[in-house]
Protein backbone atom coordinates (compact mmCIF):
# COMPACT_ATOMS: atom_id res chain seq x y z
CA UNK A 1 0.00 0.00 0.00
CA UNK A 2 1.69 3.54 -0.98
CA UNK A 3 1.72 6.00 1.86
CA UNK A 4 0.77 9.60 0.98
CA UNK A 5 3.37 12.02 0.52
CA UNK A 6 2.56 15.35 2.06
CA UNK A 7 4.12 17.96 -0.37
CA UNK A 8 6.20 19.81 2.84
CA UNK A 9 7.68 16.89 3.57
CA UNK A 10 10.00 16.79 0.16
CA UNK A 11 12.24 14.30 2.39
CA UNK A 12 9.37 11.72 2.06
CA UNK A 13 8.92 11.83 -2.23
CA UNK A 14 11.04 8.49 -3.19
CA UNK A 15 14.40 8.97 -5.56
CA UNK A 16 12.50 6.67 -8.25
CA UNK A 17 9.28 7.44 -9.86
CA UNK A 18 9.13 3.70 -10.60
CA UNK A 19 11.03 0.65 -11.05
CA UNK A 20 10.67 0.31 -15.02
CA UNK A 21 12.39 3.56 -15.92
CA UNK A 22 16.06 3.74 -16.36
CA UNK A 23 18.16 6.68 -15.52
CA UNK A 24 14.44 8.45 -14.49
CA UNK A 25 14.13 10.49 -10.96
CA UNK A 26 11.88 12.36 -9.32
CA UNK A 27 13.12 16.27 -8.97
CA UNK A 28 11.71 19.20 -6.67
CA UNK A 29 11.94 22.42 -8.79
CA UNK A 30 13.45 25.34 -6.23
CA UNK A 31 14.20 28.18 -8.76
CA UNK A 32 12.47 28.31 -12.03
CA UNK A 33 13.82 28.88 -15.83
CA UNK A 34 14.38 32.60 -16.22
CA UNK A 35 14.40 33.69 -12.33
CA UNK A 36 17.10 36.12 -10.93
CA UNK A 37 16.50 34.84 -7.78
CA UNK A 38 18.33 31.24 -6.11
CA UNK A 39 15.09 29.48 -3.94
CA UNK A 40 16.25 26.57 -1.93
CA UNK A 41 14.77 23.93 0.60
CA UNK A 42 14.41 25.18 4.01
CA UNK A 43 14.30 21.73 5.71
CA UNK A 44 13.19 22.81 8.74
CA UNK A 45 10.05 24.43 7.94
CA UNK A 46 9.11 22.08 4.74
CA UNK A 47 8.98 25.20 2.39
CA UNK A 48 11.09 27.27 -0.22
CA UNK A 49 12.27 29.93 0.53
CA UNK A 50 14.36 33.07 -0.87
CA UNK A 51 18.14 32.12 -0.59
CA UNK A 52 19.56 34.87 -2.65
CA UNK A 53 19.59 37.17 -5.68
CA UNK A 54 22.02 36.27 -8.50
CA UNK A 55 24.59 38.90 -9.13
CA UNK A 56 23.01 41.83 -11.74
CA UNK A 57 23.14 40.19 -15.58
CA UNK A 58 22.40 36.41 -14.09
CA UNK A 59 19.41 34.42 -14.73
CA UNK A 60 18.79 31.00 -13.97
CA UNK A 61 18.99 29.31 -17.49
CA UNK A 62 17.05 26.09 -17.02
CA UNK A 63 14.88 25.39 -13.66
CA UNK A 64 16.87 24.40 -11.02
CA UNK A 65 16.06 21.68 -7.45
CA UNK A 66 17.05 18.95 -6.26
CA UNK A 67 16.53 15.09 -6.21
CA UNK A 68 14.76 13.53 -3.16
CA UNK A 69 16.46 11.41 -0.32
CA UNK A 70 19.85 12.22 -1.71
CA UNK A 71 22.93 13.32 0.27
CA UNK A 72 25.67 15.00 -1.26
CA UNK A 73 29.15 15.61 0.30
CA UNK A 74 27.59 19.27 0.80
CA UNK A 75 25.58 17.80 3.56
CA UNK A 76 22.36 19.31 0.57
CA UNK A 77 19.94 16.65 -1.06
CA UNK A 78 21.98 16.44 -4.95
CA UNK A 79 21.30 19.43 -7.15
CA UNK A 80 19.88 18.82 -10.59
CA UNK A 81 19.45 21.55 -13.69
CA UNK A 82 16.15 20.14 -15.40
CA UNK A 83 16.57 21.25 -18.95
CA UNK A 84 12.68 22.28 -20.03
CA UNK A 85 11.77 24.62 -22.99
CA UNK A 86 8.82 26.41 -19.87
CA UNK A 87 9.73 27.25 -16.69
CA UNK A 88 7.95 25.17 -13.66
CA UNK A 89 7.26 27.01 -10.51
CA UNK A 90 8.62 26.46 -7.03
CA UNK A 91 8.03 23.13 -5.13
CA UNK A 92 6.59 21.60 -8.60
CA UNK A 93 7.85 17.70 -8.67
CA UNK A 94 9.31 16.57 -11.78
CA UNK A 95 9.75 13.65 -13.30
CA UNK A 96 13.40 13.83 -14.79
CA UNK A 97 15.60 11.84 -17.40
CA UNK A 98 19.37 11.75 -15.89
CA UNK A 99 21.48 12.56 -18.56
CA UNK A 100 24.74 13.60 -16.96
CA UNK A 101 26.59 15.95 -13.87
CA UNK A 102 28.64 18.83 -13.94
CA UNK A 103 31.92 17.33 -11.93
CA UNK A 104 32.64 20.89 -9.57
CA UNK A 105 34.39 21.15 -6.53
CA UNK A 106 33.13 23.95 -4.85
CA UNK A 107 35.32 25.67 -1.94
CA UNK A 108 37.29 21.98 -2.11
CA UNK A 109 34.13 20.37 -1.42
CA UNK A 110 32.70 18.16 -4.61
CA UNK A 111 29.65 19.30 -5.58
CA UNK A 112 28.21 18.06 -8.59
CA UNK A 113 25.39 19.10 -10.40
CA UNK A 114 22.73 16.68 -12.36
CA UNK A 115 21.50 17.63 -15.66
CA UNK A 116 18.04 15.77 -16.58
CA UNK A 117 15.38 16.61 -19.20
CA UNK A 118 11.42 15.79 -19.45
CA UNK A 119 10.20 12.74 -19.82
CA UNK A 120 9.14 12.34 -23.93
CA UNK A 121 5.50 13.49 -24.27
CA UNK A 122 3.41 12.39 -27.35
CA UNK A 123 1.18 15.53 -27.21
CA UNK A 124 3.96 17.90 -27.49
CA UNK A 125 8.03 17.99 -29.13
CA UNK A 126 10.72 19.17 -26.98
CA UNK A 127 14.19 20.53 -27.36
CA UNK A 128 15.41 17.77 -25.79
CA UNK A 129 13.99 14.92 -26.85
CA UNK A 130 16.63 13.93 -28.93
CA UNK A 131 19.00 13.69 -25.67
CA UNK A 132 19.94 10.72 -24.20
CA UNK A 133 23.29 11.53 -22.48
CA UNK A 134 24.98 14.56 -21.91
CA UNK A 135 26.93 13.98 -24.69
CA UNK A 136 24.00 14.39 -26.65
CA UNK A 137 23.62 18.19 -26.01
CA UNK A 138 25.27 20.94 -28.54
CA UNK A 139 28.72 21.82 -26.95
CA UNK A 140 27.50 25.66 -26.98
CA UNK A 141 24.85 24.70 -24.87
CA UNK A 142 27.01 22.71 -22.14
CA UNK A 143 29.78 24.86 -22.51
CA UNK A 144 27.01 27.73 -21.39
CA UNK A 145 25.54 25.36 -18.86
CA UNK A 146 29.16 24.77 -17.44
CA UNK A 147 29.64 28.64 -17.61
CA UNK A 148 26.89 29.44 -15.68
CA UNK A 149 27.09 27.02 -12.88
CA UNK A 150 30.70 28.21 -12.32
CA UNK A 151 30.08 32.18 -12.51
CA UNK A 152 27.15 31.95 -10.55
CA UNK A 153 29.04 30.65 -7.74
CA UNK A 154 31.86 32.81 -7.64
CA UNK A 155 30.18 35.44 -7.94
CA UNK A 156 28.77 34.57 -4.53
CA UNK A 157 32.59 34.76 -3.10
CA UNK A 158 32.80 30.57 -3.80
CA UNK A 159 36.42 29.06 -4.78
CA UNK A 160 34.84 26.72 -8.16
CA UNK A 161 36.84 24.03 -9.72
CA UNK A 162 35.51 22.51 -12.95
CA UNK A 163 36.30 19.19 -13.33
CA UNK A 164 33.61 18.62 -16.46
CA UNK A 165 30.50 16.27 -17.73
CA UNK A 166 30.26 12.72 -16.73
CA UNK A 167 27.63 10.56 -18.54
CA UNK A 168 24.51 9.47 -17.67
CA UNK A 169 25.64 5.90 -16.56
CA UNK A 170 28.79 7.50 -14.73
CA UNK A 171 25.95 10.31 -12.96
CA UNK A 172 23.59 7.57 -12.01
CA UNK A 173 26.83 5.51 -10.15
CA UNK A 174 26.81 9.05 -8.25
CA UNK A 175 23.53 9.51 -7.90
CA UNK A 176 23.21 5.86 -5.95
CA UNK A 177 26.20 7.28 -3.54
CA UNK A 178 24.05 10.09 -2.60
CA UNK A 179 21.40 7.46 -1.73
CA UNK A 180 23.52 5.42 0.55
CA UNK A 181 24.54 8.74 2.22
CA UNK A 182 20.94 10.08 2.83
CA UNK A 183 20.15 6.64 4.37
CA UNK A 184 22.85 6.38 6.52
CA UNK A 185 22.40 10.18 7.45
CA UNK A 186 18.58 9.49 8.33
CA UNK A 187 19.11 5.97 10.71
Amino acid sequence: MKKNVNATHYERIPTFPGKDQDCVVHAVIETAKGSPHKYALKSDYGIIALKEVLAEGLHWPYDYGFIPQTLGDDGDPLDLLFLTDDANFSGCLVEARVLGSIKLKKNGIENDRFIGAPLRMPARKQSTDNYDDISDLPRHELDAICKFLVEYSEREGNVVELIGPLQAAQAMKSLREGIKKFKKSNK
